[in-house]
């Protein structure tokens, strides 16, 4: 049964029933933030306990302990609140890039625990479509005993709504609605196929027009007094890492917070991954009258909370508070309540049936090989590096050549870390997990214009609210860049197994097919990837792959050669017949990571000669401009002219054109450096 329509009170299993009549038309949900101060007396509580990307994270110590600590915390707070004046809802994402436990079952024991848990509603996030529309509407949305709402999703080319747009509650007498709206981005995010036949609007636009439908006085469209707005979008930055400014300086953050009807009570969010509460001032609003704009992080970390109070007499919510829960462990009132029971038998029996197979040993590595902290988005990374050069070798193996010579991973892809444990076995759990999501491998030739172009295109269009999506690179590739450049023109060189690319040759580049795609719809905003040509499938799924991969190739040691470093300076300087000065500033040398090692010099040469040792300095520059860069090398050296006489020589008072080969010492990351030798 979906919970819809009257509110479920999951906890002692009673039903709110009967509607109260509200004046149609509510006005605008601005209001006061009680600071954690009890509501005003005399307005009716309004309470919602909200979850952004769970990501199936029912079990990833074999224990269960993130679904259990997250269930206790769900029931705790809505036995405090009160079950019957509490919605439990969720900002998209449950599913999909989950943990072995969840998917070596496609994620039913994910939304058979978010049943038992008393789930209520929630936005489709876009990894909600990983296996397609058909999958959502036929099999998720039938397992789900909660209901999916997105008011931003169209069938393609029509105005029908591919989804519930919202769905109503009473709660306390006072009739609550839920819209939901995901990225816009989501054609971009997902294989292609499996939403080509829908449109995604702004999710903005989705919400702000299904919230006037609530209002218009018409009971044949629906009604609502209070409005919830969830949002499978947000901004970039934490509590801890940015401030409101910070955010609101992001557009589609700005957008989100500040165009909402102001029809809407409350904003919650995810997509981002990110932990924050603000409250928010409502454009033409009075000073001081604002919402709560929320997301509680990722994983079951947190429980959102926010209490709204309904004024009865003015018809409108008057105050509110808002605040992060961090998840607890189960309490001994936990784990007497048969709802917590249940859903904790969910878990185990989960565990119980992934457990043999999550088990299997594939293969050993030497040492951890990690991702850039828990997203590898923003950094180039040992684990993604580490696949880019995986799907080379898998595609290029005897039988299958398919003659590539470049692997590209796509950021976002890589969902795990490969820990080294206690004598770094590798199980089946382990390497599956890393890749989830079931890809085919697949070629495409691009030109060297066409492959620069996409390195270019990992600095994401103005107002992304991800500004940076890190590639991994197969290890033949190394480029240079220059943070600081505009928008399509920061890559500064590119080489191929040492030699300079050539704009017009043609190249055969390895992926998944989030990337080698011909959908029509930009992955992830690499746009050229879409213009490829002799596009072929080698028949190899990603996740299998790699788990073979990795057997065939034991022990696997982590990679440490970054591929991109940032060149900040590089001139030369001295008058005729003089000496020259070479002075350089490259940054970034180091990957980011458990892995990493960090340089502490580097060797400067020029065709094979070397002229100078630098110093590189353990030192991170931190984004703005993106990305950050750990391994700063700054110095200068001299060279005689009789030192360059190899490379000057017979070129009369012309001006001549060298590339130095900058080496660091300890991981091999090389950058190679155009300068001019001015005679």
């Amino acid at each position: 049964m979906k919970h819809g329509s009257t509110l479920a009170a999951v906890t002692t299993g009673l039903l709110l029933a009967g509607t109260t009549s509200m004046m149609a038309g509510s006005s605008a949900s601005a209001a006061t933030n009680m600071n954690g101060g009890p509501l005003p007396a005399g307005t009716t509580p309004i309470n919602i306990l909200n979850l952004n990307d769970f990501h199936g994270r029912i079990d990833t110590d074999g224990k269960g302990t993130l679904g259990k600590n997250f269930a206790c915390t769900i029931l705790t707070q809505r036995e405090s609140l009160g079950a019957a004046n509490t919605l439990t809802l969720g900002a998209g994402d449950l599913i999909g890039a989950s943990p072995f436990t969840s998917a070596i079952q496609d994620d039913a024991p994910t939304l058979d625990f978010l049943d038992a848990i008393g789930m209520n509603a929630s936005s489709v996030g876009n990894h909600e479509f990983d296996k397609g529309y058909a999958d959502l509407t036929q099999r998720v949305e039938q397992r789900a005993d909660f209901e999916y709402v997105g008011a931003n999703v169209f069938l393609k080319g029509t105005q029908t709504p591919a989804l519930k747009q919202y769905e109503s509650y009473t709660v306390g007498g006072v009739r609550v609605a839920v819209i939901g709206g995901v990225t816009k981005d989501t054609p971009n995010l997902v294989a292609g196929e499996g939403v080509a036949n829908l449109d995604f609007i702004d999710p903005v636009d989705g919400v702000n027009r299904v919230a006037a439908q609530l209002t218009d006085g018409n009971p044949a469209n629906g009604e609502a007094d209070v409005i919830i707005a969830e949002y499978h979008e947000g901004g970039p930055y934490s509590s801890t890492t940015g401030t409101l400014a910070d955010q609101l300086a992001v557009p589609v953050f700005a957008h989100l917070v500040n165009d909402t009807s102001p029809k809407v009570a409350a904003i919650l969010q995810g997509h981002t991954h990110q932990a924050y509460v603000y409250d928010v001032q409502i454009p033409g609003e009075a000073s001081g009258q604002t919402r709560p704009v929320l997301q509680t992080g990722q994983y079951a970390a947190a429980v959102g909370k926010i209490q709204l109070g309904w004024d009865p007499t003015a018809k409108k919510v008057t105050a509110y508070n808002a605040a992060n829960i961090p998840a607890i462990a189960p309490s001994p009132a936990c784990l007497a309540n048969p709802t917590y029971q249940a859903a904790s038998k969910i878990i185990d029996d989960a565990i119980a049936y992934a457990a043999p197979i999550a088990a299997q040993p594939v293969g050993k590595i030497t040492k951890s090989i990690t991702r850039d902290g828990a997203d590898d988005r923003k950094r180039e990374s040992a684990l993604s590096n580490l696949i880019a050069q995986q799907y080379v070798e898998s595609l290029n193996a005897p039988g299958r050549d398919l003659g590539v010579d470049i692997g590209v991973m796509n950021p976002g892809g890589v969902r795990t870390d490969l820990l080294y444990g206690t004598d770094g076995t590798v199980t089946f759990a382990q390497a599956a997990t890393v890749l989830p999501f079931g890809n085919n491998l697949k070629a495409a030739d691009y030109t060297g214009a066409q492959f620069k172009q996409i390195l270019e295109e990992q600095w994401q269009p103005a107002g992304a609210s991800r500004p940076f999506l890190a590639l991994g690179i197969s290890k033949n590739v190394t480029y240079t860049y220059d943070p600081n450049r505009a928008q399509g023109d920061r890559i500064t060189g590119i080489y191929i197994d040492g030699k300079a690319i050539d704009p017009a040759g043609v190249y055969t580049i390895a992926s998944s097919s989030f990337l080698i795609t011909t959908t029509g719809v930009a992955p992830d905003n690499f746009g050229t990837f879409l213009k490829g040509t002799n596009y072929r499938d080698s028949g190899l799924v990603d996740q299998n792959a790699f788990v073979d991969w990795i057997g065939a190739n034991s022990p696997v040691s982590p990679p440490l050669v970054q591929h991109g470093v940032g060149v900040l300076a590089a001139t030369v300087t001295g008058g005729k017949n003089e000496s020259k000065t070479f002075t350089l500033r490259l940054e970034g040398f180091d990957l980011a990571g458990a892995s990493a090692v960090a340089n502490t010099s580097a060797t400067v040469s020029l065709d094979g000669v070397t002229f100078a040792n630098v110093p590189i300095t353990t030192t991170r520059v931190p984004a703005p401009p993106s990305p950050s860069r750990d391994g700063v090398l700054d110095a200068s050296f001299s060279l005689t002219k009789q030192q360059l006489l190899p490379w000057t020589k017979g070129n009369g008072h012309r001006d001549v054109p060298v590339t130095l080969r900058v080496t660091a010492k300890e991981t091999g990351t090389t950058a190679y450096v155009p300068v001019t030798i001015s005679k």
